[in-house]
């Protein structure tokens, strides 16, 4: 079997690749980084463990705005 090698300009690409389904685009990230499940894995991780923290001290975290979450992963960064 050939190999067939195509070119395209960068932004062409990358227009090609937005146009996918979400299934096909988490293919191609796959296939382009390398330890994307563990990856996954540790942000799933990561998930869980601000919401038990946030659990604990009676805190929703789902309902708290973008930048609420930040100012307390920030304040939790600083008191560790």
């Amino acid at each position: 079997m050939a190999t067939v090698t195509l070119e395209a300009p960068e932004s062409q690409l990358v227009q090609w690749v937005q146009q996918l389904p979400p299934s096909a685009k988490q293919s191609v990230l796959r296939a382009l980084i390398s330890g994307l499940d563990d990856l996954e894995s540790l942000i799933d991780y990561g998930n869980e463990r601000i919401r038990e923290i946030c659990a604990q001290r009676g805190i929703d975290w789902d309902k708290l705005s973008e930048d609420e979450r930040q100012r307390l992963v920030d304040d939790l960064l600083h008191k560790a």
